[in-house]
């Protein structure tokens, strides 16, 4: 069989970039880049860079992703005095974030500041009332051409977003677009005809050895458009449906989209046709039976494949007179041998000493705990024990000796470290998927929590 063209899609430049960053170790922590802005090697160098251009030394007030390529340009824009806003993780809770310089901060706290968890906890939220005016766009990549066309990892938020500050009067169609990413990440060609009105194009690329300003720059969205949108997605952002609602009243005929086609929704309904909730996974249907060819060249199904039924052999009676009784001997062999498994089966188990428990919620059913076991290993997170519930959505870090021996029994379990750790978490291949990070709790009772490092567990 001829090896068939790779056709050519987003996605296909995509995969290629993540398997040529990911093949050549081009990347910094996570190092699962897949479906991911990467992390690339130069990130901080290509920040320095990017501060020193007019661009961004004129501007007041900067928009730039949560991605963490991007920490370093948010630091570096808090360091020069200069206000940022952030995008919320998915938009599920609001727009944005708007962070203001900390008059006096040093550079470990200002660095603090820029970390997804300080924007978090410092940040304001900022509602579509808003009249901050933003003089410059940060964006994170996967791919983009010399001529400016940019491939985010798919999801379409950025767009969005952009669509959301046009809408707003936030920017304008001049307010410039910059993107960093590493050198291997720029490709001198993207077919134009892959590209719709919505994607917004960069004007200038930015990695750790060289500058590129956009020559012909290339027309940008100019709003929402609201026949690009799923019902399911005004359902999953309040900040879009308020938006409708606003049009509405202005006399606006809003039409959504009839068919939600958007990829993570197919993900997540294939999931869920793969892996439904309180079913067995086999079934008595064609997939489980043996199939043959017969001669008049069709397929016809035949019996059902089962596992068979496990068979004792029994001991041969040549001479029945002479041996009356090995049969029977041999079945009551079998019964002590049976009896005496299942009282070492019986007998009860030490039990580990738990200190405290997580428990971990929005579990994607497509995820197996062998992902979660691989992806705690990445954050160096190495529970007791875990109580795995997958299909409800939910498992169970159980955690012990967190005390050193020298520690006195009234002594605080320290967890924060932990629940820190495992802020903004994510899971396997589905580490993206519309089901977002995961929820970390601590799971009932525990008590007299504080600081520790992680790499005590």
């Amino acid at each position: 069989m001829e090896n068939l063209p790779e056709e050519v899609t987003k996605s296909s430049f995509r995969r290629k970039v993540w398997d040529y960053m990911t093949k050549n170790e081009l990347v910094n922590f996570p190092v699962n880049i897949y479906k991911r802005i990467p992390n690339f090697k130069g990130a901080a160098e290509a920040a320095q860079r990017l501060s020193e251009l007019d661009e961004f030394r004129k501007a007041r007030v900067i928009k730039i992703n949560p991605d963490k390529p991007q920490e370093p340009i948010r630091f570096l824009a808090l360091e020069t005095n200069k206000e940022i806003i952030v995008p919320i993780p998915r938009l599920r809770t609001g727009l944005f974030l708007h962070v203001t310089p900390v008059a006096g901060a040093s550079k470990e706290q200002l660095k603090t500041l820029a970390s997804m968890r300080g924007l978090e906890q410092a940040g304001k939220p900022l509602g579509l009332d808003s009249h901050i005016k933003v003089d410059l766009v940060v964006l994170g990549s996967v791919c983009v051409s010399r001529d400016g066309y940019r491939l985010g990892k798919g999801e379409g938020f950025a767009d969005l977003e952009f669509a959301m500050m046009m809408r707003m009067g936030t920017i304008t169609g001049n307010t410039i677009v910059v993107t960093t990413v590493h050198d291997c990440q720029i490709v001198d060609y993207l077919p134009p005809r892959l590209f719709k009105e919505y994607d917004v194009p960069v004007d200038i690329i930015v990695t750790s050895t060289q500058t590129i300003y956009v020559e012909s720059r290339l027309k940008k969205p100019t709003g929402i458009l609201w026949h690009m949108l799923s019902e399911r997605r005004l359902k999953t952002m309040q900040v879009l449906k308020q938006l409708r609602e606003i049009d509405e009243k202005d006399g606006k005929i809003i039409v959504l989209k009839e068919i939600d086609s958007d990829i993570e929704t197919r993900q997540y309904i294939k999931n869920r046709v793969k892996y439904p909730k309180n079913k067995r996974r086999f079934k008595r249907d064609a997939s489980n039976t043996e199939n043959f060819v017969a001669e008049d060249g069709k397929v016809k199904v035949d019996k059902p494949r089962f596992p068979r039924r496990r068979t004792y052999k029994k001991v041969k009676i040549e001479e029945e007179n002479n041996f009356p009784n090995i049969e029977v001997q041999t079945k009551a062999e079998n019964s002590t041998k049976n009896a005496s498994r299942r009282r070492k089966n019986l007998r009860p188990r030490t039990k580990t000493h738990i200190d405290f428990s997580l428990k971990l919620s929005n579990i994607s059913s497509g995820v197996r705990v062998r992902d979660l076991k691989n992806a705690l290993l990445m954050r160096g997170i190495k529970p007791s024990e875990i109580t795995w519930q997958g299909y409800r959505g939910i498992c169970y870090l159980h955690f012990s000796k967190l005390r050193s021996e020298a520690a006195l029994p009234d002594q605080p379990v320290q967890v924060d470290s932990i629940v820190a750790n495992l802020q903004q978490f994510r899971i396997g291949e589905f580490a993206n998927d519309e089901e977002g990070f995961i929820y970390v709790e601590p799971a009932k009772p525990i008590s007299r929590i504080e600081v520790t490092d992680v790499t005590t567990v």
